[in-house]
């Protein structure tokens, strides 16, 4: 663990009595705190006017890390591994690895009360930073493709153990810095910097990757995605701290699974996310292999047209973010799955050759999944902050975590095995061609359905007294 700085910084203490509109919450929590002038609609995204002071680190920080994690579990890492032979069972393994141990989250945030914050995340994303240098020194070594794949599974496997045990520190923490009504803006403001990063990083990838890759490209890749880890810890460092006796007691306060299903908000969110993240979780690794193995396009190609998702959501948000506040985040996730399911109908027509190979369509697809994506990812955020109470937030956000991502993770995990079993059979019912990726984006579409209805049953509204609620969902 790196030493405390000093004292722990209180955002509170930085603000004067005069400029806040009210004091504090019933609960004694930072999270109602308002500025005066602050306004909620509309907003100059890419502005901090409004935001706290040094809140905007935290954007920073997701600028940076996008870079980092973009490059390390995004596209070139799936191109890699099929470079040196793994199959859609071993890409299923890797895509699960780090969503299926953000389980760790759960044990990880009893370390928050006890060293806060910032320092459990700067050590978390120390340590992880030094196993993407390791992974990019293993690419250059002379040994098998069988080794080679070994250190990769086990590399990105302990890259996401550290990940995982201190990123649950990320949320709790921003959210008590930064007030409820302009969340929407902050989170709006995180997803456009995060986006910039994956803009980034993915023209970078792609300038990298040209031709027919060797392994000191790839190792150019991977060491680009540690530089940026690295530069990414400057900025938690800078960010400031939440660690009073008082917040974390409230934060850290334990509460039983049980009770956190009680409150019908929280478990209504939960298990939309769940199935939201069953459905999409094999989306962005099996279009991949989709394009590369089936339709041969080059590794540059498939990065540069899946470089097209971040222009979408960087676009989108624009105007998202300036009504998120206003409308909430409802309408916003409801229009995203009537998008999924026109992206996985969209999938389903290539791959059954409705639709002949066309770089346009593709990329439409791909701008189709970015504003879906960072729009979802934004009004979810904003819906997570407004119905978690204060009590027990960390437990709250660690449970949250670990139900969505081990939905994310099985999803390609069990899609892989389902798509290697499937293996090079295929038939025709007329002119549609059912094939394993056919199959994949068919019953995705069909899956995609349920969520409208649920999407429309969500709390759109602050859940922290609603505690004691358990309607049927």
């Amino acid at each position: 663990m790196v030493k405390n700085s000093g004292p722990a910084h209180n955002l509170a203490d930085d603000i004067p009595r005069s400029t806040r509109l009210d004091n504090e919450g019933q609960d004694g929590s930072p999270l109602s705190l308002r500025f005066a002038g602050s306004p909620v609609v509309p907003f100059g995204m890419l502005s901090a006017v409004g935001l706290p002071p040094g809140v905007s680190w935290a954007n920073r920080f997701s600028l940076l890390n996008a870079v980092s994690w973009s490059l390390v579990l995004g596209s070139p890492l799936i191109l890699y591994a099929k470079s040196i032979g793994c199959g859609d069972a071993i890409l299923g393994v890797l895509a699960a690895i780090p969503p299926l141990l953000v389980v760790l989250q759960i044990p990880g945030a009893y370390l928050l009360p006890r060293f806060g914050y910032r320092r459990v995340m700067v050590s978390g994303w120390a340590a992880r930073t030094v196993f993407i240098f390791a992974l990019a020194g293993s690419v250059l070594w002379p040994d098998s493709n069988l080794a080679k794949v070994a250190w990769l599974l086990a590399s990105i496997g302990v890259f996401s153990i550290f990940r995982s045990i201190t990123g649950g520190a990320y949320m709790p923490w921003v959210t008590s810095l930064v007030p409820a009504d302009v969340r929407g803006k902050f989170f709006t403001r995180d997803q456009l910097f995060g986006q910039g990063g994956n803009v980034i990083s993915l023209l970078v990838a792609a300038a990298c990757l040209f031709g027919n890759p060797q392994p000191w490209q790839f190792a150019l890749v991977f060491f680009l995605a540690g530089a940026g880890g690295f530069a990414s810890l400057l900025c938690l460092v800078r960010l400031p701290d939440i660690s009073t006796p008082e917040s974390h007691a409230r934060s850290g306060a334990r509460v039983g699974l049980r009770e956190m299903l009680r409150q019908r908000s929280f478990r209504r969110l939960s298990i939309f996310n769940v199935v939201y993240s069953l459905v999409w979780g094999g989306l962005g690794v099996f279009t991949i292999a989709f394009l590369r193995q089936t339709e041969g396009l080059s590794q540059s190609a498939i990065v540069l047209l899946s470089s097209v998702s971040v222009f979408g959501g960087l676009v989108s948000l624009l105007w998202s973010g300036v009504v998120i506040d206003r409308i909430g985040s409802r309408p916003i996730m409801t229009l995203c799955v009537v998008a999924s399911i026109l992206i996985f109908l969209g999938w389903w027509a290539l791959a059954a050759k409705i639709i002949p190979l066309n770089p346009v369509f593709i990329g439409t697809l791909y701008l189709l999944m970015g504003m879906s994506a960072l729009n979802f990812a934004a009004a979810n955020n904003r819906l997570q902050s407004l119905n978690i109470p204060h009590q027990g937030r960390n437990h709250y956000f660690a449970v949250f975590a670990v139900a969505t991502s081990v939905a994310a993770g099985l999803s390609p995990l069990v899609w892989g095995l389902i798509l290697e079993s499937i293996g090079t059979h295929h038939s025709h019912t007329g002119s549609i061609a059912w094939n394993r990726y056919s199959i994949f984006f068919g019953c995705g579409w069909l899956l995609c359905l349920p969520l409208l209805r649920f999407a429309r049953r969500l709390d759109d509204h602050s859940g922290v007294n609603t505690g004691q609620q358990s309607a049927t969902v």
